[in-house]
C-alpha cells in the first residue's frame, strides 16, 4: 500500500496475543498508521509489544471484552480507519461454549455495530482454519464444507456468518488461518517442540501427513495486503502454498534444537491400541491422547490460490527459519 500522506488510526485488539503483537509490529514500520492497542493488561501488553516495537508509538486502550459494553465499544473505536480483530479465546479445550460466545461472538458483533456507528472504513477479522472440522481435508477453498465442532470453531463460525450480513462497514474481511506459529505461540506446535526436546514425541507411521502453517509474521504481511483490497466482503484462507508434512515438522525442530534426529516411529494401528488402553487405565493422566493422534494423522491443507489472486500474497519465510524464530523465543522465556 502506497503512503498517501494523511495518518489513519489503525486498533489492534488482542494486541498481547501471538497475532496481534506482530501485526502491530508489522503496521509500526509503516508512516502511514496511528497504532491503538486493546488490552485486558496494559502492562503487560506494554512489556510485550516493547520486544518488538517503539511502545511509545501505541496507544494502549485498556479493555475486557467479557464485560465491555456499547459505549466502551464506542469509545474504543472512535475515530479509526480500520479495526484488525485478533482478540479471542483459544486453547482453552475445557471452557464451556458460553465463554467462546462472550468473547469470540458477542464481543465481534458489538464491535462491528460501534464500528459502523463510527464509520470504520475496514473491519478485518480473525477467523480460523479450524472451521472446515478436524479432517481430513485436502486443499479446501473457502467454499468447503463448513464442519466446525468445537466450542471455538463454533464460535468463529458464527462470527463470520454475522460479519458477512453484516453490511454496514464498507469493507469487511474475514481470514482463516491455519495453524499459526512463531514468537508467542503457546498452542499445539510448542507443545510438539516440548515433547520432541524431553524425547517423548513418538511419529506415527512414517510421518507423511500434510498440514498447513503459516509463520505469524508472514500472517501479519498477508493481514496488512487485504486492506487494500475493493470494498465488499471478502473471505480467505491464509497458509504457506506449500503444506508440511509432519515428518519435515518434526526433521526441522530437531535441526533446530540441536538434538540427534532420535524420534522413535511406530506403526499407526499399534499405537492406537496402546494410546486406547492407556486412556482406559490411566484416565486424564494418559501421556498421549486419541485426540492427538488424529490431529498427527489426519491431513488438513488449505488452498491459497484466492488469497494469492488477490492479493500477490507469498510465503517470505521458511520452516527452518520461523522454527529457530520460536524455539529463541520459548527459550528466553523459559518455555522450553
Amino acid at each position: 500500500m502506497g503512503f498517501t500522506g494523511q495518518r489513519k488510526t489503525v486498533l489492534v485488539t488482542g494486541a498481547s496475543g501471538m497475532i496481534g503483537r506482530t501485526v502491530v509490529q508489522a503496521l509500526s514500520a509503516s508512516p502511514e498508521w496511528d497504532i491503538r492497542a486493546q488490552a485486558r493488561s496494559p502492562q503487560d501488553t506494554r512489556a510485550i509489544l516493547g520486544e518488538v516495537c517503539d511502545v511509545t508509538q501505541v496507544l494502549i486502550r485498556e479493555a475486557d471484552f467479557t464485560r465491555t459494553g456499547e459505549r466502551e465499544m464506542r469509545m474504543l473505536t472512535k475515530d479509526c480507519h480500520t479495526i484488525i480483530h485478533c482478540a479471542g479465546l483459544v486453547h482453552r479445550p475445557d471452557a464451556p461454549y458460553q465463554e467462546y460466545e462472550v468473547m469470540n461472538v458477542r464481543a465481534t458483533q458489538s464491535m462491528a455495530e460501534a464500528a459502523a456507528s463510527n464509520g470504520v472504513n475496514t473491519f478485518i477479522f480473525l477467523s480460523t482454519s479450524a472451521i472446515y472440522g478436524s479432517g481430513p481435508f485436502n486443499n479446501i477453498e473457502e467454499n468447503g464444507a463448513l464442519q466446525a465442532k468445537t466450542p471455538y470453531a463454533v464460535s468463529k463460525v458464527t462470527s463470520e456468518k454475522f460479519l458477512e450480513m453484516f453490511r454496514n462497514i464498507p469493507r469487511t474481511v474475514t481470514l482463516r488461518p491455519a495453524l499459526v506459529y512463531g514468537e508467542g505461540d503457546r498452542g499445539n506446535l510448542l507443545t510438539m517442540i516440548k515433547e520432541i526436546k524431553a524425547g517423548r514425541f513418538v511419529q506415527i507411521g512414517g510421518g507423511t501427513t500434510e498440514k498447513s502453517l503459516i509463520y505469524s509474521r508472514d500472517l501479519a504481511e498477508a493481514i496488512t495486503l487485504v486492506m487494500g483490497l475493493p470494498e465488499g466482503y471478502h473471505c480467505f484462507n491464509v497458509a504457506n502454498p506449500k503444506p508440511t508434512t509432519v515428518k519435515e515438522l518434526v526433521d526441522t525442530i530437531q535441526d533446530c534444537l540441536g538434538i540427534p534426529k532420535k524420534v522413535s516411529s511406530m506403526p499407526e494401528p499399534l499405537l492406537r491400541f496402546g494410546v486406547k488402553a492407556a486412556e482406559l487405565l490411566m484416565k486424564e493422566k494418559a501421556p498421549v491422547t486419541s485426540e492427538q493422534v488424529n490431529k498427527l494423522t489426519t491431513t488438513t491443507t488449505c488452498s491459497v490460490n484466492k488469497l494469492v489472486s488477490a492479493t500477490g500474497f507469498q510465503q517470505r519465510t521458511g520452516l527452518r527459519e520461523g522454527i529457530r524464530a520460536e524455539i529463541a523465543w520459548a527459550t528466553a522465556k523459559n518455555l522450553l
